[in-house]
């Protein structure tokens, strides 16, 4: 963690995201920063868009965040003082209507400007690390899927030497882990954000998602290319997942192992909570409970019996 490095505590090296903080009381971005600063969080990730959201009924309550293309410099200035509340800041670009590696080639040229946005935006305002997701297939336009991922390896190839620059570690969001390793092999210093939930159900067994870490953090090769995690549970149903779920719902993660295998391969970086909650309010308590978890079993101070937690 580039700011801050080792000598940060588990407890605050893990933070939340704006990707799960919806604005349901008709809350700002800044109230968000407030109200995760005041429960104690030292860090804090910022999804640069208005245009996300993930809960809500009958309609979706989008989350707090900012528009990059609408913003204005004096807007990013009073952001900037606003995170002086933590310790480590990261950006995770959007994804939502956004697609690099679209078929449609107007959407990937807005898309490649967007994203080239986000990275200027994550250098003005001191950000540890910025991931992106993988440009996914066009609905009704069928071509090989070595074309989608040749479209992903470009704009990795295009924005890593300015994250460079930036002295920025970036890297694409589990995830398939066949995926990802096809991008990392052909680029050298292109990472990961390690997604527990999406690479759990991707993965679907333990020893599956177990690879993603020795691939990308447990071997010479791949040492700190994990740039982030992002932190949430899955709750397996019906034959279904659901992530984004708070620890105690989780029934499909081996937390204890997850961490445990984190913390034995030196990982230093920052710990993102993407958890569901109908406000930020529920959100920051399920982040709480998820930070006293991981900081327990990272600790030792804690052994879980279920993979679902169980708050004293």
């Amino acid at each position: 963690m580039p700011r801050s490095g080792a000598l940060l505590s588990i407890e605050q090296r893990i933070g939340i995201s704006t990707h799960f903080l919806p604005a349901t009381h008709g809350e700002s971005i800044h109230d968000a920063i407030r109200m995760v600063a005041e429960a104690g969080f030292a860090g804090f990730e910022i999804v640069p868009s208005l245009d996300q959201a993930q809960i809500g009924y009958p309609a979706n309550i989008a989350n707090v965040g900012i528009d990059l293309f609408e913003a204005q410099p004096e807007d990013i200035a009073q952001l900037k003082r606003s995170l002086g509340a933590f310790r480590w800041v990261t950006v995770h670009a959007p994804h939502i209507g956004w697609n690099q590696a679209s078929v449609n080639r107007h959407l990937r040229r807005l898309t490649w400007e967007y994203y080239d946005r986000c990275l200027e935006f994550a250098a003005e305002i001191g950000a540890v690390a910025l991931s992106y997701h993988l440009g996914g297939p066009t609905p009704g336009y069928i071509r090989p899927e070595s074309d989608r991922l040749e479209l992903n390896l470009a704009y990795a190839e295009h924005i890593l030497p300015l994250a460079r620059q930036a002295g920025i570690p970036v890297g694409y969001e589990a995830g398939r882990l066949d995926e990802l390793k096809w991008v990392a092999d052909r680029l050298p210093g292109w990472g990961i954000n390690l997604d527990i939930g999406h690479a759990y159900m991707y993965a679907h067994t333990d020893e599956r998602f177990l690879a993603y870490i020795d691939e990308f953090a447990g071997s010479e090769a791949r040492a700190n290319r994990i740039v982030e995690i992002h932190h949430n549970g899955v709750n397996h149903y019906w034959g279904q997942y659901m992530e984004h779920q708070p620890p105690h719902m989780n029934n499909t993660i081996d937390f204890q192992g997850v961490y445990e295998r984190l913390r034995d391969t030196s990982y230093a970086g920052p710990i993102v909570c993407e958890i569901q909650g109908n406000d930020i309010a529920q959100v920051i308590r399920h982040c709480q409970e998820s930070k006293d978890m991981i900081a327990g079993i990272w600790r030792g101070t804690l052994r879980m019996r279920e993979r679902w937690y169980l708050p004293a």
